[in-house]
């Protein structure tokens, strides 16, 4: 006899009659006809090899096997409902939560748009990581993030992902300094100044040096921070002037900061959405993907010079019209820019 092919449904009903010590009042509360339920019962006894019941006209009581089996059956129920709803919890809290490991440079004025609008209207909580490229890369691959953002310019194999955009880089120098009366400053125009430099494992220094040395540029290099919210402090200060990406950037019109765009190279980074590969994104997730998409189509974030869009990718991947329309910008030149390219 195959005694492998007990159902969870048989194992109810043994357990209801027992505690009911009635077929009738058993099957009405399951729900099912009398025969249907006897059937069942029948079934468990034939795949045990004996009966668990002693059936009379007037009662319906435990047979000794069937009273050693009743706590096993309890303990197997109650192990299948626990697990069940604790996977169901998880569930529920993956499709309302969703993690977000992020680099502090564009969480800074990305997230809290996106928090405050599309997440806060779904009821979505939204955790926020700032972290550096690696800990997202990892963060995501150990599930301990829903996605990354970051300033990948490619995706590793274990990732996928789509590009949102590029963010171009700004001068930001004192109110009262000589190149904050410039419309753009090239980085050559940036050596002769005392500069606050990001520190060497930061993702922004990096490209900073990457861009400028093939075009022999040698910034004077001041203080070195891991930290915007210090960079801002000594810029406030005089101490000196800095380059950042649009997105680094304080918002509105800063009172003692202004921002001009850079040349000679035109410096911009990527910026990418990353995923586990082969897991996808959950409702929630895509969401918030989407949510991200908007703020910055819709100059949420930046303001956008003219004909700048979010890249076809990412357009695609949120649903919308691959082929949006140009926005004007206004007040400062900032903004993220369209990618041309369509990879993921």
């Amino acid at each position: 006899m195959n005694r492998n092919n007990v159902t969870l449904r048989q194992l109810r009903a043994f357990v209801l009659v027992a505690d009911k010590g009635s077929f009738v009042a058993a099957a009405e509360t399951l729900a099912l006809s009398q025969p249907a339920l006897s059937h069942s019962i029948q079934q468990l006894e034939e795949q045990i090899g004996s009966a668990l019941f002693h059936r009379t006209t007037r009662s319906v009581k435990l047979t000794g096997l069937g009273m050693g089996f009743l706590p096993t059956a309890r303990h197997l129920l109650r192990q299948v409902d626990t697990s069940v709803a604790d996977i169901q919890e998880a569930a529920a809290r993956k499709r309302g939560r969703v993690v977000v490991a992020c680099l502090p440079s564009i969480a800074f004025r990305l997230m809290p748009a996106v928090i405050a609008g599309e997440a806060s209207r779904l009821g979505l909580r939204v955790v926020v990581r700032d972290v550096n490229l690696t800990a997202i890369t990892t963060a995501v691959l150990d599930g301990q993030a829903d996605l990354g953002i970051g300033s990948f310019e490619t995706a590793a194999p274990s990732l996928d992902g789509v590009v949102i955009g590029r963010d171009r880089f700004y001068g930001a120098f004192p109110k009262s300094h000589p190149l904050a009366q410039k419309a753009e400053v090239s980085w050559a125009d940036l050596q002769d100044h005392p500069f606050i430099a990001m520190t060497l494992e930061h993702g922004i220094r990096n490209l900073i040096d990457n861009a400028i040395a093939p075009h022999n540029v040698r910034l004077s290099i001041a203080s070195e921070v891991s930290n915007l919210v210090t960079i801002y402090g000594l810029l406030e200060q005089g101490v000196g002037i800095t380059a950042l990406p649009g997105l680094a950037l304080p918002p509105g019109d800063h009172p003692l900061l202004v921002y001009r765009p850079l040349k000679e190279p035109s410096l911009e980074r990527t910026i990418r959405v990353v995923w586990r590969h082969g897991i996808g994104l959950s409702p929630a997730a895509r969401t918030i993907v989407k949510a991200i998409t908007n703020v910055i189509s819709e100059g949420k974030v930046l303001n956008q010079d003219e004909g700048m869009t979010l890249s076809a990718a990412a357009l695609s991947f949120a649903g919308e019209p691959a082929t949006p329309k140009p926005r004007t910008g206004t007040g400062r030149q900032q903004g993220v820019h369209a990618s041309q390219r369509t990879e993921a």
